[in-house]
């Protein structure tokens, strides 16, 4: 009797083992091994800190599966964690992203290495990239080099531009007009002991008139020659002459640039890092 009794205890225990679990139900979903049922509790997951997504701690060793929730904010750029829902994969954490994440997302961030699925568009070699991610890029069209956007603006596409096509340049040529209005005041250097040059330029007398002073006399010589030195003569007359010496000076000069302060300033602007997800 003894005999079927513990016989009848062991194969309860059988059946036990090889059934479903169910909290809050009996009668649990036959493809889990474990099933809740709440209408007003929820699962409290495990909450641990996690060091970095490269360091299981504080586990023993990764665990492909597991699932925790991360309290700490530790790490560094692109083995940083933050505080979140984090999945193993066996060899690093995970972050299960708030929002979904498709293949080829472009973001900015001030991270400066790849992290989590996302890669730098820093215009390297696909080749250099894990296979997965090597995959993906050209699943979105990348040709032997990813894109690089390092000192470039994001700009929507147009109906005649090419996705990924690199356009304008970092260079712009100036007018005067750019230049602001400002004038530049100087003194040349002393260049001892000299004289300048400069051209002299009148008026000069008629003969003719000249000529009529010697006929009419005293007295007419006197009149045309007040209208000799107030008329003189239509034809400009220059002559060049050295002006007398100095002695050892300098000169002092002022120049405008003749602008117009007509310079478009640089935006506001902060530099951030340009990201691609290409998957974990």
């Amino acid at each position: 009797m003894k005999k079927i009794i513990l016989l009848l205890i062991l194969m309860i225990n059988w059946q036990i083992a090889l059934a479903q679990i169910g909290i809050g139900t009996s009668n649990p979903n036959k493809d889990a091994a474990l099933e809740v049922a709440s209408n007003t509790e929820g699962i409290l997951i495990t909450r641990i800190p996690l060091q970095a997504t490269n360091s299981p701690t504080p586990l023993v060793s990764h665990v492909a599966g597991m699932i925790v929730y991360n309290t700490a904010t530790n790490g560094v750029d692109g083995i940083a964690v933050i505080p979140g829902f984090y999945y193993n994969n066996g060899s690093k954490w995970i972050r299960l992203e708030p929002t979904t994440t498709a293949i080829g997302d472009i973001k900015n961030s001030i991270l400066t290495t790849d992290h989590n699925g996302w890669y730098l568009l820093d215009g390297r070699n696909i080749s250099l990239l894990p296979t997965n991610a090597q995959t993906n890029a050209a699943s979105i069209g990348f040709g032997t080099n990813i894109p690089d956007a390092t000192d470039r603006f994001l700009k929507g596409k147009s109906m005649s531009e090419t996705i990924m096509s690199y356009g304008g340049n970092n260079n712009r040529v100036l007018t005067q007009a750019n230049l602001p209005n400002v004038n530049f005041n100087g003194i040349a250097n002393s260049s001892g002991n000299h004289s300048h040059q400069y051209e002299d330029k009148y008026h000069g007398i008629p003969e003719n008139l000249n000529l009529i002073t010697g006929l009419l006399g005293i007295l007419g010589g006197i009149l045309l020659n007040i209208l000799n030195n107030d008329i003189g003569h239509s034809s400009l007359t220059a002559t060049t002459s050295n002006s007398s010496v100095s002695g050892n000076h300098n000169h002092t000069a002022t120049v405008s640039t003749g602008g117009n302060d007509d310079v478009l300033p640089l935006p506001s602007h902060m530099i951030t890092n340009t990201f691609v997800y290409l998957g974990s």
